[in-house]
């Protein structure tokens, strides 16, 4: 399950180009940016102004970060609406949200048996193999698309493969994250010192 440790907060997604952003709140924060991309790709995005600005800048042009992370799902609404209003900023401005407040509509709801059984019928019906190596090496490389149009995360990897000499602790100090993120990029992208 690739979201079983997911958090709830505060997220926005930005556009490198125009320096503008969107905020968004969810409890599953990785999984809803996760959908947001999957959704602008598609083309199929229910925000027109942010659909809008991924088909005119591309999809290099954006991406997700995670603002506030939120023990109390009680905080979500007073944070996410603090952007919204001004009150709280980030340093790009908000442009791409519709709404002018946070709202929520399913949380601490559940879909009906007669909705969750015509969303399972939907999956079996569909033909799509969603296990296959082909539909794996898409999403692989999707990925490392996505993460390698961020500079600051690019800058980040360089730092970490480009020093091996220095202790994974030693290196997450410098970058301010934390050891374990420091190793796991380390083991993940040594093959990449010195091409980046």
């Amino acid at each position: 399950m690739p979201y079983a440790t997911d958090s709830a907060g505060v997220y926005k997604l930005v556009n490198k180009v125009t320096g503008q952003c969107y905020v968004g709140q969810s409890q599953r924060l990785k999984k809803r940016l996760a959908e947001h991309f999957r959704q602008l790709r598609r083309g199929i995005h229910p925000n027109p102004r942010l659909q809008n600005a991924f088909n005119k800048y591309g999809e290099s042009a954006f991406y997700g970060e995670i603002e506030v992370v939120c023990e109390d799902l009680k905080d979500l609404d007073i944070i996410e609406n603090a952007f919204l209003s001004g009150e709280a900023v980030f340093v790009e401005p908000v442009i791409y949200n519709i709404a002018d407040f946070a709202k929520a509509p399913m949380r601490g709801s559940t879909h009906s048996e007669e909705v969750r059984e015509r969303i399972r019928a939907g999956r079996r019906a569909t033909k799509f193999d969603y296990r296959s190596e082909d539909y794996k090496k898409t999403l692989a490389e999707a990925q490392m698309r996505r993460l390698f149009s961020d500079p600051a995360f690019v800058a980040k990897v360089k730092y970490i493969v480009d020093n091996p000499d220095m202790t994974y602790a030693a290196r997450g100090r410098v970058l301010g994250i934390d050891t374990s993120s420091v190793r796991k990029l380390s083991l993940r992208y040594a093959h990449l010192k010195g091409t980046l």
